[in-house]
């Protein structure tokens, strides 16, 4: 169907829809600051363009390897196959939307005078599907059709608002409402505090979100080689991590320069990568818990660990003034160069775990000119990544440094506590023998640190009275 005949056949149902007496069709959307009554026509499913600047698929368009296609002739046929593959795959409960659309639409579409669609991308894919299939046989879809005089940043809020309200909707992930912020701030030029209202969030939440993705341009920079933005899409999103995150990167930023705020996000970023994307987890991905915890714990793993730790702690060849930078980004500030063991170790052990998390080989490169099985290597971090979130979270319970050795204590009494019940409830058991002796090895070394423990306490103790005396 060509643009012209496209028009023509919206206009005419426009017209017939006058005609028709008695209660019709609508639906009402907050168009220009109100609420506004738009005419429900059927179109044929073959009318509608699907939108190529949907914020649905903006994450997804922006990687894809035929993006130039989309926007250099966004209504071929050829885009609009991608388009339609993309918005496809960027629907999470697709499947179930589909099921739900063999009783018809709960909801109509809502498009232009001109057949592009701003709301309802997913659903007509759908029919078309459906159709195809022959699981359906009607041909049409109801869209809502929105006055000629519609600009396009009204289009950007329309789609902004709706896709908040309409029933069987998929949310936005983070990274596509992230986007969306973005285009309404800087291509329907509202401000924070316009976009606030129309969604209903705090202006300082919108500021903030905004910040947010320039700071995920900024980490997935940092890896080599650089994560795909959708590589931040989960299927829960937490924007409270990004949040966090960009408080602790503004004050490292203030205080020591972009490099040691580079480093914050490089140890967050490491738990990130490997799966450890929750709030209550992440909170914990901050400070030197990477090279106190994560080294210590991969140099006593004799296997894959302690080969990981030889890799990583070799400094990297790569000039630091090479590392790519998001354009626009300049107002972050100005990065030094160089950087110390400890980072450079950091950001090598991030490397690694980039490429053994998007691996779809058996083997991983080491970086020394050795390769491991990727699944030993994944399963070395991961273990040791979860180790020292634990270690940095208990560190963080025990309060300051003074109160640190008693915490610690006290937390070892109520674990062996823990292991006299079990074992007066297990000890004399036959089963229990086959555990016996890993029990016990342990016991030798819990009391070998209770050993050394008893002497630093004491050596302070006896250091204190000398220098009093």
């Amino acid at each position: 169907m060509t643009d012209a005949n496209r028009e023509q056949y919206i206009t005419q149902a426009l017209a017939q829809y006058q005609q028709v007496a008695g209660a019709r069709d609508t639906m009402r959307v907050p168009l220009r600051g109100k609420p506004t009554l738009l005419e429900v026509i059927e179109v044929p499913l073959d009318l509608p363009t699907l939108n190529p600047v949907s914020f649905r698929i903006a994450p997804t368009l922006d990687e894809h390897a035929q993006a130039d296609i989309v926007r250099s002739d966004p209504y071929s046929p050829g885009a609009q196959r991608i388009v339609a593959d993309l918005v496809r795959a960027s629907h999470r409960h697709a499947d179930d939307l589909k099921e739900s659309l063999l009783d018809g639409q709960d909801q109509p579409g809502l498009m232009t005078r001109k057949g592009k669609l701003i709301n309802g991308n997913t659903r007509c894919v759908l029919l078309r599907e459906l159709l195809a299939e022959g699981r359906i046989t009607s041909t049409t879809m109801r869209v809502a059709v929105l006055p000629s005089d519609v600009v396009e940043p009204q289009e950007l809020e329309l789609e902004s608002v709706l896709q908040k309200q309409v029933e069987h909707k998929d949310s936005y992930n983070l990274v596509s409402e992230l986007m969306m912020l973005k285009k309404l701030h800087e291509g329907a030029g509202l401000t924070d505090a316009a976009i606030a209202r129309r969604l209903r969030m705090r202006p300082q939440r919108v500021t903030d979100l905004r910040a947010a993705l320039d700071l995920m341009e900024r980490a997935r920079r940092l890896a080599k080689p650089t994560l795909p933005l959708t590589s931040f899409i989960q299927d829960k999103d937490q924007a409270q991590n990004w949040i966090e995150l960009l408080g602790k990167v503004r004050e490292a930023d203030q205080r020591d320069g972009r490099p040691a705020g580079d480093l914050v996000i490089e140890r967050w970023l490491l738990a990130y990568v490997l799966g450890y994307n929750s709030v209550h987890k992440l909170r914990h991905a901050y400070g030197d818990w990477v090279e106190t915890d994560v080294m210590a714990d991969l140099t006593e793993d004799d296997d894959v660990g302690a080969s990981i730790v030889q890799v990583v702690s070799v400094p990297s060849s790569e000039p630091e003034t090479e590392r790519t930078r998001p354009g626009g980004l300049d107002v972050l500030g100005d990065e030094e160069d160089g950087a110390p063991e400890s980072a450079a170790a950091v950001r090598n052990l991030l490397n690694l775990a980039v490429a053994v998390s998007r691996s779809t080989s058996d083997e991983v490169p080491l970086g020394n000119g050795e390769t491991a099985p990727a699944p030993d290597v994944r399963e070395a971090l991961q273990a040791s990544v979860s180790r020292g979130l634990a270690a940095s979270k208990r560190r963080s319970l025990a309060g300051t440094k003074m109160q640190r050795p008693a915490f610690g204590l006290n937390q070892a009494r109520v674990g062996l506590r823990e292991a006299l019940d079990g074992l007066d409830e297990v000890g004399e058991l036959e089963e229990f023998a086959p555990h016996r002796e890993n029990v016990l090895q342990l016991i030798d070394e819990i009391a070998g640190l209770l050993d050394r423990v008893t002497e630093a306490a004491e050596a302070n103790e006896s250091d204190t009275r000398s220098f009093d005396e």
